[in-house]
């Protein structure tokens, strides 16, 4: 996967990356070429808990190019658009991706700026009942990913 600094903030915002899933981390920290005695000392760890991360995270977190702690609002906003960039990018077929948004939206505490993507599946599924056929269905996901991202 690599090392994207905007994902790796959201993802901890989030609580989405689990104790043990950090030493990954810092390894992919390491080979982006990011290092120091925290980094080192968080790779090293075999699956940690979080009270063994919690010190040494903070202090990675500045060595990999000053992290900062993010609301849970920016990091699911960073997400959703990242996310429907991938989709409108993809080859799958839209509508094969209408609960993307769901779990995201949750995390976030049903945040205001992710209701219209945290609810696709449900518009969705609500105008399949008002007729509208999935060629229909799939331009109006589409304007709503597009509007999403230009967010």
């Amino acid at each position: 996967m690599g090392f994207e600094r905007a994902v790796v903030e959201a993802e901890l915002a989030l609580g989405r990356i689990a104790a043990e899933d950090l030493p990954k981390l810092a390894w992919d920290a390491l080979e982006s070429g990011l290092d120091g005695p925290a980094t080192r000392r968080l790779a090293a760890l075999d699956r940690p808990k979080h009270f063994d991360v919690e010190k040494i995270l903070t202090m990675a977190m500045q060595e990999w190019g000053s992290l900062v702690a993010i609301s849970k609002e920016e990091a699911g906003v960073r997400l959703a658009k990242r996310r429907a960039r991938e989709i409108l990018l993809g080859t799958d077929d839209i509508l094969l991706h209408t609960r993307d948004f769901d779990e995201l939206w949750r995390q976030t505490d049903y945040c205001v700026e992710l209701k219209d993507c945290g609810v696709i599946h449900d518009e969705v599924e609500r105008l399949r009942l008002y007729g509208r056929y999935d060629g229909e269905l799939r331009k109006w996901m589409r304007r709503e990913l597009e509007r999403l991202i230009e967010m």
